[in-house]
């Protein structure tokens, strides 16, 4: 059977085209409001900081999730969610570098900067595991922002974060969200993107999209063998 074709308009004039299965018909994807921040954090705090949780510091995990949403959206001029039943299960942040830097949404700067004053004090009395929860996703963005730097050719856009809730993965939302955010980055007039994932997450995803490996990054290995992946594509297939 042939798979039907998806045609959404999103609030601000984004449209979602691409293959569908049945179970996305009741997905609705619209531009992300501070007032989503609660939600998109509780997915990351679900799939990221179970160290933080596992301890017992519900707290420090529920904080270090905001604060590390905030990073990534106030640093990304494109940032969507995606709903279903009523909840938020699925975030897209999209990201445009121009001459090697990378363009803010002014939306999210003054919650990020708020939030990154607060992580810094926390950072001060911090064992490595918390220090690690809250700024290891900066860290992988400087080396995101090394790499713009060189003024290679995929360094137009970067794909920030896709976030699925775990009962949704699976089911061609990554795919969907991937093809959109290709999408918006050719309409902002990039022909070549890059993203980043590590050796402990699904990076074969990448490679079945036709992405390629450009980097590895092992500044962050600390005897566990951790690598960092950077992967690029075009925004036109």
């Amino acid at each position: 059977m042939r798979r039907r074709c998806a045609h959404v308009t999103l609030r601000g004039g984004l449209t979602l085209l691409g293959r569908s299965s049945m179970s996305l018909d009741n997905v609705t994807l619209r531009a992300a409001t501070l007032d989503d921040l609660a939600g998109i954090a509780a997915i990351y705090n679900q799939l990221w900081c179970n160290t933080l949780r596992n301890r017992g510091d519900v707290e420090a995990a529920d904080f270090c999730a905001r604060f590390n949403i905030a990073m990534q959206l106030q640093r990304s001029p494109i940032a969507l969610v995606a709903e279903a039943e009523g909840r938020i299960i699925a975030a897209c942040c999209i990201g445009i570098f121009e001459d090697g830097k990378p363009r803010t949404n002014p939306t999210w700067v003054p919650c990020y900067d708020e939030m990154f004053a607060q992580a810094t004090e926390m950072a001060k009395t911090a064992d490595a595991k918390l220090e690690g929860s809250l700024f290891g996703d900066s860290r992988e963005k400087a080396t995101a922002d090394r790499f713009a730097a060189t003024g290679d050719e995929y360094a137009q856009g970067q794909l920030n974060l896709i976030i699925i809730v775990p009962e949704w993965q699976g089911k061609g939302l990554g795919r969907e969200l991937i093809d959109l955010a290709r999408a918006e980055l050719a309409k902002a007039g990039c022909t070549k993107f890059f993203l980043m994932s590590d050796c402990n997450s699904d990076w074969q995803f990448y490679e079945h999209l036709n992405m390629k490996r450009i980097l590895e990054d092992h500044s962050q290995d600390t005897g566990d063998g951790f690598i960092v992946y950077m992967y690029g594509g075009d925004t036109q297939d």
